[in-house]
């Protein structure tokens, strides 16, 4: 069977999922994630991306990035997928492919995006690990709510619109993470990212897709998911 074309454009949000092979661990001390989130740095600088947002969790990575040119996404993936993967074969003795298969990609509505943002920012927590979004040391979060300035990241303009001065903006941030996503919410972003579907608005899509919606169709077992409207901003 062919692979599915990715859906990537220049300039619209990307949110992507890499797994380890059979669900295998990934990072096992700071170094390793301190590692790839350097490498990850590195390589948005020379394929010319921007990051908005990552969770680093044991066994699997989260970003949300902006891509500025038609491969770069491909090109970062590809570039740090296999310096990792030598770095941590040679660190721990190992041999073989660490990841499962190709990675997930979604693109979002950028009217979406907090969302997905706040979806990544909270894996830990609904993954068991943590809590509260702040104990968990490998994701973007402390860096929007001020506990840690990390210069490499590159806010989303959806960001910057919830407020006029860093402080308010985090605070803003803070609060509307603290309250939660909704189920359907967390199964709509998870839907579309395990098939590679964008989550983006039906009148977003005909904007963006001019009318050629076939490579939106999410077809899963059950009910339908439904795409509420955007929530209103967190303020």
């Amino acid at each position: 069977m062919a692979r599915q074309a990715r859906i990537v454009i220049p300039g619209q949000a990307m949110h992507i999922l890499v797994r380890g092979n059979n669900r295998e661990t990934l990072f096992h001390d700071s170094a390793d994630y301190a590692t790839y989130l350097d490498w990850l740095r590195t390589a948005a600088t020379q394929f010319s991306l921007a990051v908005h947002a990552y969770a680093l969790m044991p066994n699997h990575v989260h970003l949300l990035l902006t891509p500025k040119e038609p491969e770069s996404l491909a090109k970062l993936m590809q570039s740090l997928g296999r310096r990792y993967a030598q770095f941590f074969n040679q660190k721990h003795g190992r041999t073989g492919t660490i990841w499962e298969g190709r990675y997930r990609s979604s693109l979002i509505d950028p009217d979406y995006l907090l969302r997905c943002q706040r979806y990544i920012e909270l894996n830990p927590v609904r993954s068991g690990l943590e809590s509260r979004p702040a104990d968990y040391p490998w994701t973007s979060y402390a860096n929007h709510i001020g506990g840690k300035t990390e210069a490499w990241l590159q806010d989303h303009p959806q960001f910057w619109d919830l407020g006029n001065t860093p402080f308010e903006r985090q605070m803003a941030w803070a609060n509307w993470v603290k309250e939660g996503a909704p189920h359907w919410e967390d199964r709509a972003i998870t839907e579309a990212l395990l098939r590679s579907k964008p989550w983006v608005s039906p009148e977003y899509a005909k904007t963006l897709f001019k009318g050629n919606l076939d490579a939106l169709q999410i077809r899963p077992r059950g009910r339908p998911i439904k795409i509420d409207p955007p929530a209103p901003r967190p303020t």
